[in-house]
């Protein structure tokens, strides 16, 4: 644990702490270790993981401790802020990185306490690209007033895949619900359908599955007139 401090020439000190969870042989370091500000400056925290995170939901959490009371939860997935939290802390960082920050803009006396970046690995063992496939609609879908198509990931790890899809090269959102991760004996799985209007399944040709993991894409596609 690395004990950061910062000093406020008009009211007591604020002192930084790096705390961290893990799984495997990961360190955090966290910057600056003294400075000295002045009420309604700007300041930021940095930490970084010696390992980068794998887009995991809840990789990234900054706390904040006051004598003598239990650790509260400022920010979170990043740079979510906890209900409470007020708008002059906010948090930054990529979700496939190793690089975060905690900045207070504009700072208040009781602003003054210890602060700690969580990081969170969820393993370190190697990384398994996920199985990838894309079905299309059925006969019976077709035929209907709509048409959906299912994307299928299965058997990676770490978790955090993202899944997106296009149509002849554009990205569409509308129609898309993607399922929760699901998690058997470290490896994980998840599915994606893209529902639409009849009308629009007949006049488009290239669907794509597009996938990314722990940085890497990966995709499946399917041509209409190829069937």
């Amino acid at each position: 644990m690395n004990n950061r401090k910062l000093t406020f020439p008009e009211f007591p000190a604020l002192h930084l702490k790096c705390c961290f969870f893990i799984w495997g042989q990961v360190t955090v370091t966290q910057d600056p270790e003294i400075k000295s500000i002045k009420q309604g400056e700007t300041v930021t925290i940095s930490c970084k993981t010696s390992q980068p995170i794998s887009g995991c939901n809840d990789c990234v959490s900054w706390y904040q401790q006051k004598p003598g009371e239990a650790p509260k939860l400022l920010i979170y997935y990043i740079r979510r802020l906890q209900s409470g939290t007020p708008s002059r802390f906010s948090g930054s960082g990529s979700d496939y990185g190793s690089d975060f920050t905690l900045t207070i803009s504009g700072v208040q006396t009781e602003d003054t306490g210890d602060y700690y970046c969580r990081s969170y690995h969820n393993g370190a063992g190697p990384t398994v690209k996920p199985s990838v496939s894309l079905l299309p609609p059925s006969s019976l879908q077709i035929s209907g007033d709509s048409a959906a198509l299912l994307c299928l990931l299965s058997s990676y790890s770490p978790q955090g895949a993202l899944v997106s899809w296009t149509l002849d090269g554009s990205e569409v959102t509308e129609g898309v619900v993607t399922s929760a991760e699901s998690e058997q004996n470290g490896r994980y799985s998840r599915s994606s359908v893209l529902t639409l209007s009849k009308a629009r399944w007949e006049e488009g040709e290239l669907y794509v599955c597009r996938v990314t993991h722990d940085g890497a894409p990966h995709e499946a596609s399917f041509h209409k007139s190829l069937c």
